[in-house]
């Protein structure tokens, strides 16, 4: 029987899901007596999760300077978390629950795709768009924006494009060949939740 190990595979992950991990990773080893002592602190760790999520909020303006380091953080990321799933595959020593608990993932499982959060797809007819979410749980309604133009808009330049109690919606009478901003709230019995990341689509 093969040895159960721990995959690496946040590397493949999108930097937010790698921001994500990271902070899910540091919250269950600080945790667990066997790992009170890392080969990397969880001081530096936390570090470079915290300069990561800092260079890509800065980045998505399209700032060169800050994508280029928002990229050298996630090297540094990437180094920083494979040097912690070594310790936790050399520490569990084949130990599923101890791997599990750390929050890495085991090399035996198959890992599922990532699914998007938030997708835009061409729609069914000219100036069309279907905006698709991954559905929230307990969520009552979705609420779709969008803004006409190509730099990313500030907060006061949305439009509400409609709202739906599918986690799904087709936004038409959009103008071809123009340049859209999409993104989408859901809405729970906590209230409407924060957008999601904002999508920029040429209009087919």
């Amino acid at each position: 029987m093969r040895k159960n190990t721990v995959v690496l595979d946040f590397l493949k992950f999108s930097i937010p899901n790698k921001i994500v991990f990271g902070r899910t990773v540091l919250s269950k080893m600080s945790i667990i007596a066997l790992f009170l002592k890392p080969d990397v602190s969880y001081e530096t760790a936390t570090q470079i999760v915290n300069k990561l999520e800092t260079h890509y909020m800065s980045s998505r303006g399209g700032d060169h300077e800050q994508v280029a380091l928002m990229h050298q953080a996630e090297v540094e990321f990437d180094d920083i978390f494979r040097k912690l799933g070594y310790n936790v595959d050399r520490i569990a020593d084949g130990d599923e629950a101890i791997i599990l608990s750390s929050g890495f993932h085991l090399a035996k499982q198959p890992t599922p795709a990532e699914k998007a959060e938030f997708t835009v797809e061409a729609g069914d007819n000219t100036g069309s768009m279907w905006l698709i979410r991954k559905a929230v749980a307990g969520a009552s309604a979705y609420i779709w924006q969008f803004y006409v133009g190509a730099e990313t808009p500030t907060e006061e330049l949305w439009v509400f494009g409609g709202s739906s109690t599918q986690a799904s919606f087709q936004l038409s009478g959009l103008t071809s060949a123009t340049k859209v901003w999409f993104r989408v709230a859901a809405v729970t019995k906590d209230g409407m939740q924060p957008f999601t990341d904002a999508i920029m689509k040429v209009i087919p």
